[in-house]
Parts: structure tokens; sequence; C-alpha cells
């Protein structure tokens, strides 16, 4: 079975949602990688400082220069795992905008389904997919006219088919 080839330009979708969602997470993990990056160099300059000031490298100078390449690892570390936690709780926020009115639709859908199309459900102003709920709300009178209409003919059929 051949696989389908997907173009980039159908991957926009929703290009102002989607563009949205990733400027902030490539802004937001900019700065992080750039706040790492300042306190690497940072660091790294009391490295350098350390070795031109001493230019005899004895074993506490060393040890000074280990424990300051130390700090340049637990720092890429912590914003290693910084930019991670922001990641999950980012994804959680967006799925939630998304899950969240999934489920409100599917419970709209179902009270349709069974005929009850007085029924309310609303989303949050911020969530996504007010589009397809609002459609949805649009279609509820419609299905209703439709069915009381079907109705009607059904029993006025019945009517004319007993005399």
């Amino acid at each position: 079975m051949a696989q389908h080839q997907r173009k980039l330009s159908n991957m926009f979708v929703q290009p102002k949602f989607q563009l949205k969602l990733s400027l902030i997470y490539m802004f937001v993990g900019g700065l992080i990688l750039c706040a790492v990056g300042l306190v690497v160099l940072q660091i790294t300059s009391g490295v350098e400082d350390l070795m031109n000031n001493n230019p005899i490298v004895d074993f506490r100078v060393q040890g000074q220069i280990n424990d300051l390449m130390l700090q340049c690892v637990q720092t890429s570390l912590l914003g290693f795992g910084i930019f991670i936690l922001f990641s999950f709780v980012f994804a959680l926020v967006v799925s939630h905008r998304i899950a969240g009115p999934q489920v409100a639709i599917s419970a709209y859908i179902e009270a349709l389904k069974q005929g009850d199309y007085d029924y309310h459900r609303n989303l949050r102003p911020r969530d996504e997919l007010n589009d397809i709920m609002d459609g949805l709300k649009a279609l509820a009178p419609i299905l209703k006219e439709r069915d009381k209409n079907l109705v009607e003919n059904q029993e006025s059929k019945k009517a004319s088919n007993e005399l």
C-alpha cells in the first residue's frame, strides 16, 4: 500500500491559530535558550579569567575551573528541564482548548441525534472549535423544522390512507 505524501501547504489547516501557537512556543523557547546561554557565557568567562590571571594552573585553579564547568552543565540541564516543563504545560493548555470543546460538541451531537433540538451547550469564548459549535447550533433549528415537516407528512399520508 503506497503512502500518501502530505504537502507542506496542507499542514496549515488553520494558519492563524497554528502560527500564533508556533510563535508563542518559539518565543518562549528562545527566551529560555537565551537566558541559559547568557548564564553559561558568564560562567565560561569566569573560566577564561581564571586561566588568564593564573599563568600556572595549579590544583586550586583546576578545582575552580571544574566547579565553573559543573555550573555550566547544571545550568544547561536546568534550562532544558524548564523548557521541558514549559512544553508540557503549553501542550496541556492547547490540548485542553481543543479536547474540552470536543467533549461538549460530542454531547451536543448526541442530543441532536436523539432529537433534542433545544439542548444548549456553550463553549468558553477562548476555546477552539467555536466555529463548529456555532455551525451545529445553526443546524439544530433546521433539523427540528425538517423533523416536524417529516412527522406532519407521515401523519397526513397515514390519514389519507385510512380514508
